[in-house]
This record gives C-alpha cells, structure tokens and sequence, in this order.
C-alpha cells in the first residue's frame, strides 16, 4: 500500500506541512508500476499494476485519503485502503505522523476475508524515519528508513521487521516532465523467501507517477 510504505515519513510530513499554508488542499496521484510490492512480498505475482488514489490534506495537521491498486493472490483481484491521520513537525524539527489504516480487498466472494486494520506511529528528523504498526489480524510491524536528496534525485534506504520475517529496500527517485519516476530494490530473509516463494524473490521495480 502505497501510504504504508510510511517508510518515507521524513518525505510525507513536509507535503503536509506544505499543505497547511493552503488552509487545506485536496490532490490526486496515479501510477503504473512494473510490479506492486508490499513489506518486501509481490501482491499481483509479479505482474505490473496500475495504482492511484486521492488524498485530503488539513492546516491542523489532519489527513484522510482513499487508495487503490490491482492485486493478484486467493479470490482478491482489486485493494481499496482507507487511511486518515495526523502529521505535524516541531520547533526542533522532529516530525510526527499518527494514523489509521483499513486494507479491504474485492474480486471473489472470499476477497474480503484478507481485510485488516492497522494503527501506526511515525518519526522522522533530517532525513531519518521510523514507523511502528500494529494490525489486528498480524503482528507488528517495524520500519527504519533514510533519505537524502542530491539535487534532482533522492536517494532512500529502508529496513524492516514484520510479523515473522524481515525485508529491506534501496531506492532512487525523481521527477522528469511534470512525471515522477523510481527505481526499487526489494528484498527479504531467508524466512521470508521460505513463507512466500517466488513472490518474495529478490528484484527491481520501476514506476511511474503523476500528481494532480
């Protein structure tokens, strides 16, 4: 899920923040990505995926969006994620994001029985990130990230405990012609190539963005 990735929380809060100034803004955002992955693991087996959402962004801090992609596992073929938050940074520059999310999925009659909720915590100062979530349905879920900007590009590392397993992602980012770009390499622990297979094999992932 696209705002889970709450791996980048040192990138989220200043776009809220800068969202205030305009009393409250409302933005939409679609991308095509060459493979959706989630916490390390391939949601449409390896298949590319057309991704967007909308996302409401309020002066006090307050965020809510609505967010959607294809998926490919059991009877779910389409993931709808609800979330909505709040976010604000401090005099000293330490950012603070606070919110809930509701995955639901569509498709079979049994889609729906991979629903969940999570909570989640998240810190941020100079570029350091860390994320804690907790779901009712798996166990919690750890993230630690980086981010540093040099010039056009960003540059951005993450590491990550979840329920039984652990995963990690480099990544560089951009923006050419009004289009966002990025380039992702996922990969887990051995636990992790053991509980899902090929969907957790090591790989690289392209996507494309826009923002509205």
């Amino acid at each position: 899920m696209r705002v889970t990735n709450l791996v980048c929380i040192a990138a989220t809060v200043p776009m809220l923040l800068a969202a205030n100034s305009a009393q409250a803004e409302v933005s939409a955002n679609v991308a095509l990505t060459t493979d959706y992955v989630w916490r390390g693991v391939s949601q449409n087996q390896e298949d590319p995926a057309l991704q967007g959402g909308f996302d409401y962004a309020h002066d006090s801090g307050f965020y809510a969006g609505v967010w959607g992609s294809n998926v490919s596992f059991g009877d779910a073929s389409t993931e709808l994620d609800l979330y909505a938050g709040w976010a604000t940074e401090l005099d000293s520059g330490l950012g603070i994001d606070i919110g809930y999310i509701k995955y639901t999925y569509h498709g079979g009659d049994a889609a729906d029985d991979n629903d969940f909720d999570e909570v989640y915590i998240g810190l941020s100062y100079s570029g350091l990130g860390a994320t804690y979530s907790i779901g009712d349905e798996f166990d919690d879920h750890w993230e630690i990230g980086y981010e540093h900007s040099l010039g056009s590009v960003d540059m951005s590392a993450t590491y990550s405990d979840y329920d039984a397993y652990a995963y990690y992602r480099l990544g560089v980012a951009g923006e050419f012609e009004g289009l966002g770009w990025a380039v992702d390499f996922w990969s887990n622990d051995s636990d992790g190539e053991r509980i899902f297979g090929d969907d957790a094999d090591s790989r690289v992932v392209f996507t494309l963005s826009k923002e509205f």
